[in-house]
């Protein structure tokens, strides 16, 4: 999956909240739950960046999940809100974690382990595999395919707030 998508998850989450709950996030809330979705995949800037192989690794586990709520309860200490804002944080991170395990490698829940749980079932990863950078141009293609769905996705999602009057171009 990629930004977008992980982008709808999140709202469609938030705004479930909102419904169930009848209460509105704030705008701060938000920001946290949409950064959330958007924040497991740092380590793949950094891989791009540094020609490292750390993508899927601790910020696609639970673990991630725990240290980014108790990340922003500490950011936002003095607030009245810091306990909403670590949660939309950490259940942004989740609703990523959530969509990345329908990939075919997976993710591992409980890094450092090995184990990748997906769709599919449980599978020992071998960190030696090359990455997403590494691959293909056939897996290359693919992938670019489902980017380009994934824009397709946003697009549509952008021009639905629009049609809906929750944003103005």
């Amino acid at each position: 999956m990629f930004a977008f998508t992980h982008l709808v998850l999140a709202w469609l989450a938030g705004k479930g909240y909102e419904k169930i709950a009848k209460k509105e996030l704030s705008n701060t809330a938000w920001l946290l739950l949409l950064l959330g979705s958007l924040i497991p995949d740092i380590d793949f800037l950094i891989d791009w960046t540094f020609g490292t192989e750390v993508h899927r690794t601790l910020t696609h586990s639970l673990l991630f999940v725990m240290i980014g709520g108790l990340a922003i309860y500490i950011i936002f200490f003095k607030s009245s809100e810091r306990k909403v804002l670590s949660l939309v944080f950490a259940v942004g991170i989740c609703t990523h974690l959530f969509l990345d395990l329908f990939m075919s490698q997976g993710i591992p829940l409980l890094w450092p382990s090995l184990l990748h749980f997906s769709s599919l079932g449980i599978e020992y990863y071998d960190p030696a595999a090359p990455s997403f950078l590494h691959q293909s141009i056939e897996v290359m293609r693919n992938t670019l395919k489902v980017a380009v769905a994934d824009m397709a996705v946003g697009t549509a999602w952008i021009f639905w707030l629009v049609w809906r009057r929750k944003v103005k171009l």
